[in-house]
This record gives C-alpha cells, sequence and structure tokens, in this order.
C-alpha cells in the first residue's frame, strides 16, 4: 500500500512538474516570438528608409553632374 502511494505521489509531481515546464515554455516562446516580430518590423521600416535616402540621393547626385557635365 506504501509504494502505491508513494508512486502515486510521484506521478502527481511528474504531471504537475510537466505542466508547469509546459506553460513555462509557452510564455518564453510567446515573449520571444513579439521580440522577433518587433526586430522584424523595425528593421523592415529601417530598410525602407534606407532605401527611399538612397534614391532620393541617386536622384539628387544625377541632377548635380547633369548641370555640370551635360550643358546645353
Amino acid at each position: 500500500m506504501k509504494a502505491e502511494l508513494i508512486q502515486e505521489l510521484q506521478l502527481l509531481q511528474q504531471s504537475r512538474a510537466n505542466k508547469f515546464a509546459g506553460e513555462l515554455a509557452e510564455t518564453i516562446i510567446s515573449s520571444v516570438d513579439a521580440v522577433n516580430e518587433k526586430v522584424t518590423n523595425s528593421m523592415s521600416q529601417r530598410g525602407k528608409m534606407l532605401m527611399l535616402l538612397e534614391k532620393r540621393l541617386n536622384f539628387s547626385v544625377l541632377k548635380r553632374l547633369k548641370r555640370r557635365f551635360l550643358k546645353f
């Protein structure tokens, strides 16, 4: 009888530990996913801004070069 009670207690403890580990893993994974999404969004916005800046820079450089070398 004692052995059966000890075994039941161990099963109960293992079940609780697995439940806690699962909840903890879900919390960590959701936090990491949220951070990844924020980083991805900020990098995407930065990339778009850099592309626009490069585009504007190229146009201004082209205008300057046209004025300097292609006088009509």
